[in-house]
């Protein structure tokens, strides 16, 4: 299933796939890039800089895409 765009049928990615990718790309944000200069950060924002909660949550979703990943 999917849609033709000239010759080339694009296939519509699954829920699943799209949920694997947000909650990957959701953790790696957390994990990585929630420290400053990037943006939404806490210290961009004014709050107090409690990154290990958010390295914690970040980690948790990595997992969660993994388990989502492997289920059938």
């Amino acid at each position: 299933m999917g849609i033709m765009v000239g010759s080339v049928t694009i296939k519509y990615m699954n829920t699943k796939t799209i949920s694997v990718a947000v909650l990957v790309l959701l953790g790696v944000y957390f994990v990585f890039f929630h420290t400053n200069p990037f943006p939404l950060n806490h210290e961009a924002i004014g709050l107090p800089p409690y990154h290990m909660v958010h390295t914690i949550f970040g980690v948790a979703l990595l997992v969660g895409a993994v388990f989502l990943g492997k289920k059938k």
